[in-house]
């Protein structure tokens, strides 16, 4: 649980910002952009061939996200996992992300979270909690899609959220106070300013469920706190600090003895360093992160008989520290130079106890090192007037303490016209590591044969916009996934592939000021089988109506189809799939803005989810619960 003084803190120091704007003269706040687009911000592909897709703020609030999960359900070729309101249990499924059928699912998972560009993750576990990655006081969220060894090292694809600062001169705040079904309480407050060259902001958050069935509470708690100083007109520094703490409890699969103990409680801190610098001709950051984190998993394993894991408790410590820094610096003309270096310390360590006599019967520990420099390089070639060619390479080295070295490259070449069309094609490789947790579960022949896991990956499209009413994203990809690491009886072993091609289309239509509607699907064809959480088809669709001054309407969709899944974390091995129906849910939210009856600024709202009262289950015998509903309010003010 969250300790006393982290809550009386950030919500002190958000109370000590309110209290300081209040004693200046407010001013209204511009209008909020409405016809934003009612799900993603925008997608990009980057002048190297990055695929990546930005939910905004506006976008958060729109989808009533109060986790990951949420932000992120109606992103093009995002599955998520989930089987309660409020919270992410770790112990099993009960919280994760997938991009393309690779996931933060499994010991290692492939994909990484970050938070303004620092790493979460269990150091011994190797793959992100959900619940230490919040977005409470989220400026927006951004998904990479495909490989890219200049942004992210060591991960197949890259989610991170960039939190809240306050760029211009004044102050901001806001509080949302938010109830609904199954006992849920959202609750959160947050305040930033900026005079002169310093900016602050702090915050605190609370949320609680009941969950869908007995022995399904969940409780979270986040604190957060920043504060910058501009050095010059182009470069700041900011220090950034996390604290989130959580306790959340398994409901069991339908049909089986409700559990006991089942219980997972995490609590993180994460310190950053950041400075950033944009220049005309150098752009970039460099950072120092620590992070340490807690858990202990109360476990009834009432239908397990592995001997290393049985009712008792788990106990986990983790300590990461590392560095990451990058820079693009415009030699000459349109000559473009690259240079980053990931380096990262991940260790901890974990053991059981069994609960009929205290007895430690699992343990183990480790640390692990490694460094990722990479150069490139990219060429801006201007001709014809109106057309840009750029062509871009480089690689990433992998340097790793236990394990081989990798190389990563990459190369791309992107066509532009004007700012209307733009054709891409990209090839790239992921290197991911195994971890602290996936070694020590290995026999030592296992043990000294693990390798790093590697996806190549290729994909060629087009983004195409028409004036400010519509523009759109197609895409074309293969990914070739080698030396995947699967259980075994002799632990953790280098004998899975996933080879896939697929397709995918996004569109935004602006037809008019009042209304900005949002489609997009994705299809994907496995050529190896068995694959989890790889829906051969999935799509999305919404719409964000000004019906009039008093009232705002959103509307979105999504259609999730069949696909295999694994039914827990650590046990997760071929034999494990289980079949998955497709699901169709729809979401609904009004709200009515505060100006319309008072001199706030702020919005009262009502959130409907899985309004057709869909039968929805992300792994079988876990329901989601129905119809989920939420009221509440946000207040804003600033200046």
């Amino acid at each position: 649980m969250m300790r006393l003084n982290h809550v009386v803190m950030g919500m002190f120091s958000a109370a000590a910002l309110c209290g300081w704007a209040a004693t200046n003269e407010v001013a209204e706040l511009p209008s909020v952009v409405v016809t934003a687009s009612p799900v993603t911000q925008e997608e990009r592909v980057s002048a190297d061939g990055v695929e990546t897709v930005v939910v905004s703020r506006r976008q958060l609030d729109v989808l009533n996200a109060g986790d990951i999960q949420t932000a992120l359900r109606q992103v093009p070729g995002v599955t998520v996992s989930r089987y309660a309101p409020v919270g992410s249990y770790g112990g099993a499924q009960g919280g994760s992300v997938y991009v393309r059928g690779f996931g933060t699912a499994r010991p290692g998972g492939e994909i990484r979270m970050y938070m303004d560009g620092a790493p979460r993750e269990s150091g011994v576990w190797s793959h992100p909690l959900m619940d230490s990655v919040p977005v409470d006081f989220a400026e927006s969220v951004t998904v990479q899609k495909n490989p890219h060894p200049a942004g992210f090292a060591g991960t197949f694809a890259a989610v991170d959220v960039e939190t809240r600062r306050r760029a211009e001169e004044g102050f901001e705040g806001e509080a949302v106070l938010a109830g609904g079904r199954r006992g849920t309480l959202v609750a959160s407050a947050a305040a930033g300013m900026k005079e002169g060259p310093v900016d602050a902001y702090a915050g605190a958050s609370h949320r609680e469920s009941d969950g869908v069935r007995p022995h399904n509470r969940a409780v979270l708690d986040g604190a957060f706190a920043r504060i910058g100083a501009d050095l010059t007109a182009h470069e700041r520094v900011s220090f950034i600090y996390h604290r989130t703490d959580s306790r959340v409890e398994n409901p069991g699969e339908v049909g089986r003895p409700t559990p006991l103990l089942d219980r997972f409680d995490l609590s993180t801190d994460l310190y950053e360093l950041r400075f950033d610098v944009e220049r005309e001709r150098l752009r970039g950051f460099a950072l120092a992160y620590c992070e340490n984190g807690a858990i202990n998993w109360h476990k009834d394993h009432l239908d397990d008989a592995n001997p290393n894991s049985p009712a008792g408790d788990a106990d986990t410590f983790w300590l990461n520290w590392g560095a990451r820094v990058r820079g693009d610096w415009n030699a000459f003309a349109g000559l473009w130079l690259v240079g980053a270096v990931d380096a990262a310390s991940e260790g901890g360590s974990t053991r059981n106890t069994r609960l009929k006599d205290g007895e430690r019967v699992f343990s183990a520990r480790g640390r692990m090192e490694s460094a990722a420099p990479y150069l490139g390089a990219r060429y801006e070639l201007d001709f014809c007037d109106d057309w840009r060619l750029t062509p871009a390479a480089g690689a990433r080295a992998h340097f790793h303490s236990v394990y081989d070295d990798e190389a990563a490259p990459h190369a791309s070449l992107k066509l532009g016209w004007r700012e209307s069309v733009e054709l891409f094609a990209t090839g790239s490789r992921a290197v991911h590591y195994p971890g602290v947790y996936t070694r020590a579960m290995s026999s030592d022949y296992a043990r000294e044969t693990l390798r790093a896991e590697v996806l190549d990956y290729a994909s060629v499209g087009v983004k195409a916009k028409a004036g400010d009413e519509v523009d759109a994203l197609f895409a074309v990809f293969h990914q070739d996934a080698k030396d995947r690491i699967d259980k075994t009886a002799s632990g953790y072993i280098n004998s899975g592939s996933c080879r896939a091609t697929g397709a995918e289309l996004s569109v935004h239509w602006r037809p008019m000021e009042e209304l900005a509607v949002f489609g997009g699907g994705t299809w994907t064809n496995p050529e190896t089988t068995p694959v989890s959480r790889m829906p051969r088809w999935t799509f999305v669709l919404g719409a964000s109506w000004k019906v009039c001054e008093y009232l705002v309407w959103s509307l979105d969709g999504q259609y999730i189809g069949a696909m295999d899944a694994y039914s827990v974390r650590a046990e997760a091995d071929r034999a494990d799939l289980r079949h998955v129906d497709g699901a169709f849910i729809f979401n609904t939210r009004l709200s009515v803005p505060l100006r319309s009856f008072t001199p706030l600024d702020g919005e009262i709202f009502a959130a409907i989810e899985n309004l057709a009262d869909s039968k929805v289950e992300y792994y079988p015998g876990y329901p989601t619960g129905g119809i989920m509903w939420y009221i509440g309010c946000r207040v804003k003010f600033g200046n």
